[in-house]
């Protein structure tokens, strides 16, 4: 009985552990976002023209239904791929909050949907964005990184061109979430694109020079190998890429607003080290984070309380900045 009881204590302990977490708020002594030069805005830039969308239902649930919505890309500097999207949208009528999800490098997963149904059944609309194809063993440059980063933001700005179009998005409510590489390219949508309102980055950090070299993940260190094994030593790859990677999310975080800002940083994370993630939210102007007592797949134990905390710092963000606009 007493070993039961002892086995019992460790495992609710261990729970209890994993599903615990440290919160800090916006550092009080910032003071707002760098101006965006044109020379950035430039370089993100792509011709306007008409987006032709082929749109199809996918799945139609109680309050939402499931579009797929793809369509060419204005401006492909990484492939030739359609910028593809799964649209939760609202049945009823009216203008509704809006957020683009982007996922992890694997793509769409079960978690990026399950943030999109719990904002769909919530009164949100949620626009799921598909990674273009990419191996990494096809990289063969920081230039080519460059252009592949460079056109994710490119991607994601056309997508948000179709949503203000839509007759039930309020342009004044967008909001975006990524998770992991999802993480960090919303991070730099955000600091590219004013239209996105509010952000919430998750398991995201910075430089991709020192997430490169210091994460576990077995695909990155084999690729890094790789370059090693052809004499190219790490401070070398480190010095190529910082000076290669213009679409970077620490040297983007600037332009970021950190008051509308949320972070989530796994305490033991291998994949994206906590280390990386700390550059990143002091980058951002040191944003409100969330500290995850987990590793980066162990973090799939705080997706209820992400869900629930992601949507609630939304629906607080987008009636402050609703009450701010009526205020003036």
């Amino acid at each position: 009985m007493k070993l039961e009881k002892a086995f019992t204590f460790a495992l609710l302990f261990g729970i209890v552990s994993l599903t615990s977490c440290a919160h800090y708020k916006l550092d009080p002594a910032y003071t707002g976002p760098v101006e965006r030069p044109a020379k950035l805005l430039e370089y993100y830039s792509y011709p306007q023209q008409p987006i032709e969308a082929k749109v199809e239902t996918l799945r139609e649930k109680c309050r939402y239904k499931i579009r797929r919505v793809e369509f060419p890309s204005a401006l492909n500097v990484f492939g030739t791929e359609n910028i593809k999207v799964d649209y939760y949208v609202q049945k009823k009528c009216g203008k509704f909050p809006t957020v683009l999800a982007l996922p992890i490098a694997g793509g769409v997963d079960f978690c990026i949907e399950s943030f999109a149904r719990h904002y769909a059944s919530n009164g949100f609309n949620c626009a799921v964005m598909h990674n273009r194809p990419v191996d990494l063993a096809d990289i063969e440059s920081a230039e080519q990184a460059e252009d592949y980063l460079r056109q994710v933001v490119l991607d994601s700005r056309q997508v948000l061109d179709f949503l203000v179009e839509r007759q039930e998005v309020d342009s004044d409510r967008l909001g975006c979430i990524g998770l992991s590489l999802g993480g960090i390219k919303a991070s730099m949508v955000s600091a590219v694109d004013e239209r996105i309102k509010c952000t919430v980055i998750g398991l995201a950090g910075g430089s991709m020079a020192d997430i490169a070299l210091e994460s576990k993940e077995k695909a990155v260190r084999d690729y890094i190998g790789g370059w090693v094994e052809m004499g190219v030593s790490p401070e070398a790859l480190r010095i190529e890429m910082s000076e290669k990677l213009v679409t970077d999310p620490v040297a983007l975080g600037k332009y970021a607003d950190a008051r509308n800002l949320l972070m989530y940083i796994a305490a033991f994370d291998r994949i994206v080290p906590k280390k990386c993630g700390k550059n990143l939210r002091q980058a951002m102007g040191k944003p409100e984070a969330v500290y995850l007592f987990s590793g980066h797949f162990t973090s799939l134990l705080y997706l209820p309380y992400a869900e629930r905390n992601s949507l609630s710092f939304f629906k607080r963000k987008f009636s402050a900045q609703q009450s701010l606009g009526a205020s003036r």
